[in-house]
């Protein structure tokens, strides 16, 4: 699948695009790339604008904010929310966080896959594209040698491959909840066994004479009712 055709594809499974927060989007990556709320190289920042602007649009589950992928970078401009896979004739959305690097587009962004909730899922491991032990970063195929092709790569085309990889493999499973524990009668002394059985004993036998008397009481009534005295025929 060409990308064009694999950009139609995975737009059809997405719901229709909210226009007035797509323009909203679009002002904010103004904002901040082409005001340079942001400080990225004047000399990238229209074509590091015009990338953002054509993923927004074209992929509408997207949205923008700001953030450091490291605690030591500096902050930069992070699309982040859900890119739509088709797994075994279902789709599915997965949540990412793409960070676009001043140095892009020689640059390639750093993608993470994110678990929104670790008690529900997780990253399948292994798996080939996305590395769990480094926080669901993720490598595909359209990422390497991005340096030497960049004037080639943009972040739709990123996200497109994306799409087709984890449409493939999934990133993400949902965790197995772990079986109960089964719990079996503690084992009692047997003094204590044979209380506890002569106890149930007594209670049935209790059980059984009030029983007894409630269904005496009724045959005495009805006795009554005919004249009889209870007890004599």
């Amino acid at each position: 699948m060409d990308q064009l055709s694999g950009l139609w594809f995975y737009q059809s499974l997405l719901p229709k695009p909210n226009l007035t927060l797509q323009q909203k989007l679009i002002m904010h990556a103004i904002t901040e790339i082409g005001a340079g709320d942001i400080d990225y190289p004047i000399q990238h920042r229209p074509r590091i604008l015009t990338d953002v602007i054509q993923l927004l649009l074209h992929i509408p589950s997207l949205g923008l904010t700001r953030g450091r992928f490291q605690k030591e970078e500096p902050v930069v401009l992070v699309i982040k929310g859900t890119i739509p896979i088709f797994y075994k004739g279902h789709p599915y959305k997965t949540p990412v966080k793409i960070w676009v690097p001043f140095g892009y587009p020689t640059d390639s962004p750093k993608v993470r896959v994110v678990v929104e909730d670790q008690a529900i899922t997780s990253i399948k491991l292994p798996h080939p594209y996305v590395d769990a032990g480094a926080g669901g970063l993720v490598n595909v195929p359209y990422m390497q040698a991005w340096i030497e092709a960049h004037s080639e790569r943009t972040l739709t085309g990123l996200v497109i491959n994306m799409c087709e990889c984890f449409s493939v493999d999934p990133p993400l499973r949902k965790r197995v909840p772990p079986a109960p524990v089964p719990t079996f009668p503690i084992p009692q002394p047997p003094q204590e066994q044979e209380m506890q059985e002569r106890h149930e004993e007594e209670r049935h036998e209790q059980v059984m004479q009030e029983r007894e008397r409630q269904e005496e009481g009724k045959r005495c009534k009805g006795k009554r009712g005919r004249g009889w005295a209870c007890g004599l025929l």
